[in-house]
This record gives structure tokens, C-alpha cells and sequence, in this order.
């Protein structure tokens, strides 16, 4: 395993986002590119809040990432997301 497979980074089987472009709801399923259409009208929020345990905010940051960059790299690690947000607190 590499120093950035998503199984030893704690990241969910799933999370929604709303596309940046389209704004409908998409799921990001950890380790594939890109993402699906769950066909449904739930907001990102009401679908991620149903998920046990629901996604953290670095998490879901992590696999929008990790779904556009690759999941090999830094930004796919929901700790890097953290630390970003911990720099912008000061």
C-alpha cells in the first residue's frame, strides 16, 4: 500500500458533492475517477448526513480531489485538508 491509498487514509466508500458546474447532486465512490448521478433530488447535505458514520468536511474535500486529481496524491488524504483549514484558523 502506498503512503496515499485511500483504504489507510480513512476515507468513506462514498460521499455526494453538488457538481461545480452543473450543481446537481454526484457521488464520489473512493478509488474511481470522476464521478456518478445518483438520480435523486437530496441536497449533498441531506445524502452525506444519511451515511453512518457521515463524511467530515476534510473527508469529503479528500475524495472530491482524489476523484479529479488521482488518489495517489497529497490532496486525496483528508489530514491534508485538515491542515489547510488549521493554517487558515490563524
Amino acid at each position: 500500500m502506498s503512503q496515499h491509498d485511500p483504504e489507510t487514509l480513512g476515507l468513506p466508500p462514498i460521499c455526494y458533492i453538488r457538481h461545480p458546474t452543473s450543481g446537481e447532486t454526484v457521488a464520489i465512490l473512493r478509488n474511481e475517477d470522476g464521478y456518478r448521478s445518483p438520480q435523486t433530488l437530496c441536497s449533498p447535505k441531506c445524502l452525506n448526513a444519511k451515511l453512518s458514520p457521515a463524511p467530515t468536511e476534510a473527508q469529503i474535500n479528500a475524495m472530491k480531489h482524489g476523484s479529479l486529481m488521482g488518489w495517489d496524491t497529497p490532496g486525496a488524504d483528508p489530514a491534508f485538508w485538515a491542515r489547510l483549514r488549521e493554517a487558515d484558523r490563524r
